[in-house]
């Protein structure tokens, strides 16, 4: 199996495609945020923050995500108050605006815990803030980039991912300084900066190699199933053909 070539270079570069995002408006983040939470944790996926890569703890009373949509609607439009809305929106609006943006955002995420298709590989999801996300993309795009051509079996791909980071270490470390600078933005003192750019790469590093692994799971279902499939074969071909009976 090892010298079985299960994913043409093709198909990576095509999975390792642009992946979905979503925009949480900075004005009510913190109130919705813990919906998103719960909406990922129905899915089987955490939720980090991006300054310290902590999970994002959500209200988990009741069935499913209605608490803590509740909530969050709740505590966004307390967040409102007295501020102008974005779009001149009223604040109502805004806030179920931005929760059915979530909705949709992760309906169209794969579940995770699927071993049925290769669209299941997402890695792991991490918050990133607007300023930090040009330097991300450089990052992500050069990781992908040294991974999208090349042909992979299940026992090389984690070696090619973890190639693609050491490949990429100068571009990260740019990234980092880059995302450090853009963060002024926040108002944040340099240490806080430096932390929360240091963190969502340290993150983006985790995602990245969990990508790689549920690569590797899913190439080796589908080595089993061609195995599977091909035990079938053979014994169909040397079964004893059925007698008639007169």
């Amino acid at each position: 199996m090892a010298g079985l070539p299960l994913m043409c270079a093709t198909a990576m570069a095509n999975q390792l495609g642009p992946k979905p995002t979503l925009h949480t408006p900075d004005v009510i983040a913190p109130a919705v945020l813990p919906y998103l939470a719960c909406l990922y944790a129905e899915r089987g996926l955490p939720l980090l923050r991006a300054n310290d890569g902590s999970q994002i703890a959500y209200d988990k009373s009741g069935s499913g995500c209605s608490a803590a949509r509740a909530r969050a609607k709740g505590d966004a439009t307390r967040l409102l108050k007295g501020k102008i809305v974005p779009d001149g929106l009223s604040g109502d609006t805004f806030v179920d605006q931005t929760l059915a943006d979530m909705d949709a955002y992760v309906a169209s995420l794969p579940v995770t815990h699927s071993t049925q298709s290769e669209s299941a590989v997402i890695g792991i999801p991490v918050t990133i803030e607007d300023e930090v996300l040009p330097a991300y993309n450089r990052y992500d795009d050069c990781l992908k980039t040294q991974v999208g051509h090349s042909l992979v079996t299940p026992d090389t791909i984690m070696a090619k991912f973890r190639e693609a980071m050491t490949s990429c270490a100068s571009v990260r470390t740019y990234a980092i300084s880059q995302a450090a600078e853009a963060l002024v933005a926040k108002g944040w003192d340099e240490a806080t900066r430096t932390h929360a750019a240091e963190s969502t790469f340290a993150k983006a590093d985790e995602s990245w190699l969990a990508m790689g692994r549920q690569y590797e799971a899913a190439l080796r279902t589908k080595a089993a199933e061609i195995a599977a499939k091909s035990g079938r074969a053979r014994g169909n071909e040397h079964a004893p053909a059925p007698r008639n009976r007169d």
